[in-house]
């Protein structure tokens, strides 16, 4: 019988050979770039091949082979005619970037005169960024050399043999040839890697390797994907108002979806500087004027990507604060070059996944535990409501008392339409609606801005245009949300009633007229007696102040994610409404989110049957839900 080892010489054969891994995989660190195309081109062929098998059930070596030698032909025509193009458009974005830096190196900002005697001289702020950019400019060779170990850190000495053989046709189909039989054999590499594992932990390393896997195909299909259509969308839109090197800041946005949060901000610095620098080959505006469309345009096509290609196709698997990312990329690029730097979001997220497993694990905790069914929404809000002494109920008026003006909707997915082929009618009506309803926090910032300038003439001019913009109806327009009306004069008798809203006093006391309700509501707090408009909480603070109440006293009811952060900020309970622009996601944060306002009488605790209105039953606990 075999003599068993103890616990300390097993132990001791872990350490040692953990050892020996590590100082193996420093110690081969030039082999790492080619490995990891290796893998990346397994993972991605993966999806051909997978696909194919599924449809067909053709034999696994069969597909593999018809797809590598499909993809043999396609890197052929990118080696011949693709990758020239590309460099070409490389170095023509490089040269006129160097043009823009040039230009910003001999500008000198004008003194600019605030008052009579009281003149802003920026010349002193400006000339650190001057002595920056003069030394970018005229760079030290040793820098160079730097920079070029950065990005390509094997490029000296012995490695670069191997750097050049991995960049010729030689590293090219050794990388394709190894690909080839790590996807072929996969099945039989995963299948002896799980019976190596022990019973016990089976289940939960293929649960651990589902979770990295998702991550990846996440990452890279989401990132494709967003990549080729913000790509696409830039460079056209580029192309068509007459921005300078267009394509190449088109595949620039491309590359720049790779490097979450920082790589598309690089790359819209870049095209607004060339934008302020040169201008528009066509269009008769001045150059800041031109560079302020041009950023629009990176925001517009930024919130379209963040509302709708990210929540769909990548998810939250990838979600790392900023500052995670900036240091991870910087790491990646001394590692690995810019290989590093485009892969370091989901490296960092696969560490975070295996580093909460093995956390789990030395302290005893279930590293994937069974996820809790949600508490019943309406015994969390009838809990809520009976521990506080509700004595106030504050509105919103658009989408909560008011009905939204959906024209303006239409409009705007109406001007969508040439993004009819990636669009259906729906998802841009969905667009369009996610669109105007963000629009609410920053519309919302400009009217404080001007009303602190005291520029309320023109404040005044832009109320109606923002209103249609936004699908607000203008005092002409006021349409009730059905039962309210009703439901506000039954409530009136039971507590105290108030609005908080961003229109203006005068349209806020049009609509309370219009429908008999200047008696009912007590406080009605707007835009004119508040220098902070929602989703800072003073509008909602004051509205308790003037009811001599406690902002814990009172229920704040709105139909977007502002009104509901306000009231938390404020210490109010929120109830999100679905009659308006927001939807049940923009809401979750709210104590009850229910379908109309009309619905509100029907959840209120204590409330007397003559409070009821036909529109107050409230539905089943199902149909209602919120968090706490």
């Amino acid at each position: 019988m075999s003599t068993r080892w103890s616990p300390f010489a097993k132990n001791l054969f872990v350490i040692c050979c953990l050892a020996a891994s590590v100082w193996l995989v420093f110690r081969l660190r030039i082999l790492w770039t080619p490995l990891l195309l290796v893998f990346i081109l397994s993972f991605l062929a993966s999806f051909p091949v997978n696909g194919i098998l599924r449809r067909t059930g053709w034999p696994r070596k069969l597909v593999v082979v018809i797809v590598y030698l499909l993809l043999l032909i396609l890197i052929g025509i990118a080696v011949a005619g693709v990758l020239p193009r590309v460099v070409l458009l490389g170095s023509g974005l490089a040269g006129t970037f160097t043009r823009v830096l040039q230009v910003l190196a001999r500008f000198t900002p004008e003194p600019i005169e605030l008052a009579p005697n009281l003149i802003l001289d920026l010349g002193e702020l400006y000339r650190p960024i001057r002595e920056a950019l003069t030394g970018i400019l005229h760079v030290d060779p040793a820098i160079l050399q730097r920079l070029q170990d950065v990005f390509f850190p094997f490029a000296t000495g012995a490695a670069a043999v191997v750097i050049r053989a991995v960049s010729g046709v030689f590293g090219t189909l050794l990388v394709v040839i190894l690909s080839f039989y790590l996807v072929k054999d996969w099945p039989k590499i995963a299948r002896y890697a799980v019976t190596r594992a022990p019973d016990a932990l089976r289940p939960e390393l293929r649960r651990l390797w589902g979770e990295l896997a998702s991550l990846w195909d996440a990452f890279v299909r989401g990132q494709l994907i967003a990549g080729v259509v913000m790509g696409l969308m830039i460079g056209v839109t580029l192309s068509i108002l007459g921005v300078r090197n267009a394509p190449a800041l088109g595949l620039l946005a491309m590359l720049g979806e790779f490097i979450p949060s920082i790589g598309p901000f690089i790359a819209a610095t870049v095209g607004i500087l060339i934008a302020l620098t040169f201008g528009s080959s066509w269009l008769p505006i001045s150059n800041l004027w031109f560079a302020l469309i041009v950023f629009l345009v990176y925001l517009l096509y930024g919130q379209f990507q963040n509302l709708y290609i990210v929540p769909r196709v990548i998810g939250r698997r990838i979600d790392l604060h900023p500052i995670v990312i900036i240091i991870g990329a910087l790491i990646g690029a001394e590692l690995l070059g810019i290989l590093g730097l485009l892969l370091a979001a989901p490296v960092i997220a696969s560490l975070r996944i295996l580093l909460g497993y093995a956390f789990s694990k030395v302290l005893d905790q279930d590293p994937f535990p069974e996820v809790k069914a949600p508490t019943d929404a309406a015994l969390l809000w009838r809990d809520l409501a009976h521990t506080r002494e509700i004595r106030a109920l504050l509105f919103d008026l658009d989408g909560t008392l008011i009905e939204t003006d959906d024209a303006a909707v239409q409009s705007l997915a109406r001007r969508l339409s040439f993004l009819e082929k990636l669009l259906p009618v729906t998802n841009r009506q969905y667009v369009a609606r996610r669109v105007l309803m963000s629009s609410e926090v920053w519309v919302n910032g400009l009217v404080t801005l001007l009303d602190r300038l005291r520029l309320d003439g023109v404040l005044f001019r832009m109320s109606d245009a923002l209103h249609r913009w936004r699908g607000i109806r203008v005092p002409e327009r006021f349409v009730a949300v059905a039962g309210t009306p009703e439901m506000l004069a039954a409530l009136a008798d039971c507590y105290a009633l108030a609005v908080v809203t961003s229109r203006s006093r005068a349209e806020s006391l049009a609509f309370l007229e219009q429908y008999g309700l200047t008696d009912l509501v007590s406080v009605v707090i707007s835009r004119d007696d508040t220098p902070h408009l929602k989703p800072h909480p003073t509008p909602i603070r004051l509205a308790a102040v003037r009811l001599s109440l406690l902002p814990e006293q009172c229920v704040m009811v709105g139909d977007t994610g502002v009104d509901v952060r306000s009231a938390k900020a404020a210490g109010a309970l929120a109830v999100g409404v679905l009659c308006g622009f927001g939807e049940r996601q923009d809401l979750l944060g709210a104590d009850l989110i229910l379908d109309t306002t009309a619905e509100l009488a029907g959840w209120l605790p204590n409330l007397p049957p003559n409070c009821m209105t036909d529109h107050c039953v409230p539905d089943s606990a199902d149909d209602n839900q919120g968090e706490n």
